[in-house]
């Protein structure tokens, strides 16, 4: 009984230890690269530099950005009321995007995130966890190109005789959108449209009966939570915001 105890623990003492899955698969796509003629050693060499590199910047750039939020608005917070649970839950989600993401307007929306969860209760800018929560999930699945979108749909309906955005869903047609678009691809306007759409960020209501050519007829609805996402999230605590 004891020797095949002893032999059992001897097995599983040999096995190698288990490494990292990211860093083995990268070190796999390398070592791969690497064996192709003339590109693939400096295709590898550089995938290794943009990665480890580009996410230190990455993080370093969070960190100023974060420090100048906290010193902007260190009277309004409060972290002594903050949820542990939920801190951590918001953290843990804000560090995958900044990880994952080199664009600053990215960072500087996870590093908005963090903040708003330290605001004091009754702060005129809190928002509820799930709202929180929400964003960040939003924040890291929807393209770089949808997000400049919505803060150019916001734009042209917070203009001079808009309704309030914060109240009701506000209209807009897609041609007035694909005027002022300067990618001026209206198929791939409209698909970063649909990625907003996808999270109830802007509506749209259906096609119309008669469609006009590049979707000029086509109703967009920029809703409330679209329009906090580019005041709370975006833009908040940018240089020409006073605290």
């Amino acid at each position: 009984m004891s020797r095949k105890k002893s032999t059992t623990i001897t097995k599983r003492s040999s096995l190698p230890k288990k490494q990292d899955g990211p860093k083995t698969a990268l070190s796999i796509l390398k070592a791969g690269l690497a064996g192709v003629r003339v590109v693939g050693g400096p295709l590898a060499s550089l995938i290794d530099d943009c990665i480890q590199s580009a996410t230190q910047e990455s993080i370093e750039l969070t960190v100023r950005i974060l420090k100048k939020r906290l010193d902007r608005y260190h009277k309004r917070l409060d972290v002594s009321k903050v949820d542990r649970i939920e801190f951590a839950e918001l953290f843990k989600s804000c560090y995958l995007v900044i990880v994952r993401s080199h664009k600053k307007a990215r960072l500087e929306a996870a590093a908005n995130l963090l903040v708003h969860v330290l605001l004091k209760s009754g702060d005129k800018d809190e928002l509820l966890f799930s709202e929180l929560d929400f964003f960040v999930r939003v924040l890291d699945s929807i393209s770089l190109g949808a997000i400049e979108i919505l803060a150019l749909i916001y734009d042209i309906q917070t203009g001079p005789g808009n309704r309030d955005v914060f109240a009701d869903n506000t209209r807009l047609k897609f041609g007035r959108l694909h005027a002022k678009y300067s990618g001026k691809d209206a198929h791939l306007l409209m698909g970063l449209v649909g990625e907003l759409d996808a999270y109830n960020l802007v509506h749209l209501p259906g096609g119309p009966a008669a469609r006009e050519p590049d979707y000029a007829n086509y109703t967009i609805e920029l809703t409330p939570l679209g329009a906090r996402f580019v005041v709370q999230v975006i833009r908040w605590g940018a240089d020409t915001e006073e605290p």
